[in-house]
């Protein structure tokens, strides 16, 4: 397993999985996902859009991936982040996000990790 994220919180209260973190943009996590899926044929454990958060309502996203046993590229993944990356482009051009404040990037960040915490107790990582 392997979390891919732009959310600080991420690294900081969860140390039992293995965390890329990168201080990028929420379309860049996406990016750096789709690179994993076609470079190193790791698979989507959950969807790229979860939490039914709008891609420009939010800065930080988490994505958990698994390695393949199969050294094929998985094409369900290809085709759900690059679905995904069609949705943010989509949002972004109807509406760009605004200058959020610290206050609302923290809580943006606690959504994210909230999410993430669920989702790694519903499949069954230890946190």
């Amino acid at each position: 397993m392997l979390i891919v994220t732009n959310n600080p919180m991420i690294t900081s209260d969860m140390t039992n999985v293995p965390i890329r973190f990168k201080e990028i943009e929420y379309v860049q996590v996406l990016s750096l996902v789709r690179a994993l899926i076609v470079d190193e044929k790791m698979i989507l454990v959950t969807h790229p859009l979860s939490g039914s958060i709008k891609p420009n309502e939010t800065k930080y996203k988490s994505i958990i991936l698994e390695e393949s046993k199969q050294r094929m590229i998985d094409l369900a993944s290809l085709e759900m982040i690059e679905s995904a990356q069609a949705v943010y482009d989509k949002f972004n051009e109807i509406h760009q996000r605004p200058n959020w404040s610290e206050k609302i990037l923290k809580d943006f960040a606690w959504i994210d990790f909230y999410i993430m915490q669920s989702t790694c107790q519903r499949i069954g990582i230890a946190l």
